[in-house]
């Protein structure tokens, strides 16, 4: 096995996002084997806090990310500011593994010049160029903006992923997408993994607290960053119409970052469709607390449509929901994880009568709901162990 650092490249640790938390859970696992180092534009104190507690080294570039539009109106400058910190941190022997655009394109430049191995994690094709579901949800300005910087930088992010060594990705979905876009078909799937530990059904003593915080529900929950992809608006839609057979039902919001106008739209349509005072936005939730969300559930309601969305098809909230015990109601999108009448119900986020129907059984028959929870556990006790995507991921990063 090769000694040398895993130096990985990611674009920034600012939000504590699915992603973001995936790569944690890699990382801080594959140190145990070999060096790791993380690279990137910039990160949160949560993140900065969080990879220092395992002991591994957290490089900044420093300076505007992907996140501000000022960072896409200097993109080329960016650019040249991100190779020249890489080439200053890399070293003889290290494996490059690249995350979200632009990194996968900074590796190849930097690994084939210095002879090096990069291996690319592609969660998805670069959603901002290439999924036209999720373009098309965004208003018309920034639709404009996205076309221009796709002519403008596409390139490069064909390039980042085509030129990889080695391919990894979430699950066969993001795989079969990946052959779609960037005609390689020989992408790993590494899947997800969750702690089993951590998430696990609490009991009622455990999650009193959130009971005197929120009320006795019972409770749907539903977590977001607001973006497009998670189509937050069709799981208040399908909520309200659970709710008029449920009528003590409530929702709960958890978001993974802070968007007072979007929060807002969110509890206008709620209003507008009579739930207005059934849906609480807890905001971002300590990670303590997040299991204990989930055990407090009846269901947790995912609404993603995009199936070339590795956020809809992975979706971390999903597989942690169901190791608490916790029946899922989901997008088809994909059948890794949700089995369908077994462990929840798969549907069409996009009709709302149907999804909320779905909801309404399991709020209605508890019994039946915490049946299916259970068994959605045992799947992912079996299936979705950090180990084994830990184990995929060194086997290529050490080939």
């Amino acid at each position: 096995m090769a000694d040398g650092r895993v130096l990985w490249l990611h674009s920034h640790f600012e939000l504590p996002t699915g992603g973001t938390k995936y790569i944690y859970e890699v990382a801080r696992r594959l140190a145990e084997v070999r060096p790791v180092e993380m690279v990137v534009e910039s990160a949160s104190p949560l993140w900065r806090d969080r990879y220092a507690a395992e002991g591994i080294t957290l490089n900044e570039i420093g300076g505007l990310t992907s996140t501000r539009l000022a960072y896409w109106a200097a993109f080329p400058w960016f650019l040249r500011r991100d190779l020249k910190a890489l080439r200053s941190l890399v070293r003889p022997g290290d494996v490059l593994v690249s995350s979200f655009y632009p990194m996968p394109w900074a590796a190849t430049r930097v690994a084939r010049d210095l002879g090096l191995r990069h291996v690319s994690l592609c969660f998805e094709p670069f959603p901002f160029f290439h999924d036209a579901e999720v373009i098309g949800l965004y208003p018309r300005p920034k639709r404009a903006l996205l076309r221009g910087l796709r002519m403008a930088y596409g390139r490069l992010d064909h390039v980042g992923i085509t030129a990889a060594d080695s391919l990894l990705t979430l699950n066969a979905t993001t795989k079969g997408e990946i052959e779609r876009v960037y005609g390689r078909g020989d992408a790993v799937p590494v899947y997800a993994g969750v702690d089993t530990e951590l998430f696990r059904p609490y009991s009622d003593e455990e999650v009193a607290h959130l009971v005197a915080a929120w009320g006795p529900g019972p409770w749907v929950v539903h977590s977001t960053d607001f973006s497009p992809i998670k189509r937050t608006d069709l799981a208040v839609l399908a909520f309200a119409e659970a709710a008029r057979s449920n009528p003590e039902a409530r929702l709960l919001v958890t978001s993974t970052r802070e968007d007072p106008a979007a929060e807002a739209q969110v509890r206008r349509l709620a209003a507008e469709h009579g739930v207005g005072d059934r849906v609480v936005m807890a905001g971002f939730l300590p990670f303590a607390d997040l299991p204990r969300a989930y055990s407090l559930a009846t269901a947790l309601l995912q609404t993603g449509t995009s199936a070339g969305s590795g956020a809809t098809t992975m979706s971390l909230p999903v597989k942690e929901a169901l190791a608490c015990g916790t029946a899922v109601v989901r997008s088809r999108a994909t059948d890794e994880d949700v089995e369908d009448g077994v462990s929840g119900f798969l549907v069409d986020p996009s009709d709302s009568a149907q999804t909320g129907a779905r909801l309404s059984e399991l709020l209605g028959d508890p019994a039946r709901a915490s049946k299916m929870g259970l068994a959605g556990r045992e799947r992912i006790e079996t299936t979705y162990t950090w180990s084994k995507v830990v184990d995929s991921v060194s086997q290529e990063v050490n080939s």
